[in-house]
């Protein structure tokens, strides 16, 4: 079922599917603001409190935003510069988040598209119910030049902290990680847990995010909550190699969150991951196209 609505005071649409309710926002950059849980209508995904929605404008600052929820950032999320490109800085978390997307439902699937206004690319996103109640979320990023284009594409997806969650990966304990900022004042680098959160302090507790250095032997993330239910995302781990990961124990917005990265390179911007061997372009009058799942698991339906 697809559907027109309203998220705060934006103009909203709202896929179901049999366990799960999403919300989107053509106008904020095709952001899936809002994820629920049928059964119980419990949100799954970091949001604001407030009835006004924080609008990115394309000259805005992210952080001062909405920052919440899942957002699209292409082709960066540092601002950024690759070399050999003549298109200025990328902006800091992308171009994507920031544009207003036109939205029809077509095939049941709503489908959402943009054109860049820095870049010779258009954006494409089709979200819809899967045949076994999962949600898909299919992307299609076509780069209309001449030349190729170096881009770095990641999900920014702040999942709801809860005390007890346990953090899915297909790694273990002795994959090397690569920390790209943290509070440590809580405890020492190398003690930082990379499965849970630790504990909710607003304004104080622990904030860190790390790269895990090896691609993912299997495209899947999650989260297993203390009821036993588990949120899975799965994909096809050529198309998204690389996981980073964000945990958020108060810091940052006083928030409580968990933010898996999966993205085609590591370290935040394309020309940083190339300086350390970690490359992906879109071919000249080529296209990017992957999807990911999202379901849930352990009796809820």
């Amino acid at each position: 079922m697809i559907y027109s609505s309203f998220y705060k005071d934006r103009p909203a649409y709202v896929v179901e599917t049999d366990s799960l309710i999403a919300t989107l926002l053509p106008e904020d950059g095709a952001k899936l603001t809002s994820l629920r849980r049928k059964t119980d209508g419990k949100e799954l995904l970091a949001t604001k409190p407030g009835d006004t929605y924080r609008v990115l404008t394309y000259d805005g600052s992210y952080v001062d935003s909405e920052c919440s929820a899942f957002d699209d950032m292409f082709p960066t999320v540092d601002p950024d510069t690759p070399a050999g490109t003549n298109y200025g800085v990328y902006p800091d978390h992308g171009e994507c988040c920031r544009l207003p997307h036109a939205a029809r439902i077509e095939n049941d699937a709503l489908i959402l598209t943009a054109r860049s206004r820095m870049f010779p690319v258009t954006y494409e996103k089709m979200v819809q119910a899967g045949k076994n109640g999962e949600l898909v979320v299919s992307y299609k990023i076509e780069n209309h030049s001449e030349v190729a284009f170096p881009f770095l594409w990641a999900g920014h997806i702040m999942l709801a902290g809860e005390d007890g969650a346990e953090v899915l990966t297909p790694f273990t304990g002795e994959t090397p990680t690569e920390i790209m900022f943290a509070d440590s004042a809580n405890m020492p680098l190398e003690e930082l847990p990379r499965d849970r959160l630790m504990k909710h302090e607003p304004g104080v507790g622990t904030t860190y995010k790390f790269y895990y250095l090896e691609p993912m032997p299997e495209g899947l993330f999650g989260v297993k909550y203390v009821d036993g239910t588990k949120l899975l995302f799965t994909f096809d781990p050529e198309k998204l190699p690389y996981l980073g990961l964000w945990l958020n124990n108060g810091a940052f917005q006083n928030g409580y969150s968990i933010t898996p990265e999966p993205c085609t390179v590591p370290f935040d911007a394309p020309e940083r991951a190339a300086k350390r061997g970690y490359t992906s372009t879109i071919p000249a009058g080529g296209a990017f196209a992957f999807a990911m799942q999202i379901n849930l698991t352990g009796g809820i339906a």
